[in-house]
Formats: structure tokens, C-alpha cells, sequence
């Protein structure tokens, strides 16, 4: 084996070692996006739940106010 195979790149980096710190950072880039991921789908499902409970709040104040109001509602008041 050659002496240049172990020397690396001419700017005094070694093969090996230049490639395993790029598959690091890759892994944490991909470590980060992961998580980001997951926080989205996190606060997806919450606003999913909260569209759910504010469309049966407002389905409730609508009959309540049709329970209140029943003359209105054939009078085409909206």
C-alpha cells in the first residue's frame, strides 16, 4: 500500500476521517428532521382535536340558541 492512500486530501484531512464526520452530520441533519417531523405531526393532532371540540362547542350553542329562538328559524333568520 501506497504512503499517499494514508495521507488523506492535500489540505492535510484524512479520507476516512473527512467521510465519517460527513456521516455524522448527516445523521444528526436526518436526528433533527426526525424530531421536527414529530413535533409537526404532535401539533397537527392537537389542532385536528381542537377543531373537533370547536365544532361540537359551536354545534351546541346552535341548538341551544334553535331551543331558544324556534319562531327564527322559519322566519329564515340566520
Amino acid at each position: 500500500m501506497s504512503a499517499q492512500m494514508f495521507a488523506g486530501h492535500p489540505d492535510g484531512t484524512g479520507r476516512f476521517a473527512s467521510r465519517r464526520s460527513r456521516s455524522r452530520a448527516a445523521a444528526g441533519r436526518l436526528e433533527a428532521a426526525r424530531h421536527g417531523f414529530e413535533r409537526s405531526l404532535i401539533a397537527l393532532r392537537k389542532a385536528a382535536l381542537d377543531a373537533v371540540d370547536s365544532g361540537d362547542l359551536a354545534q351546541r350553542a346552535l341548538h341551544r340558541w334553535r331551543d331558544l329562538h324556534p319562531c327564527a328559524i322559519g322566519e329564515g333568520v340566520a
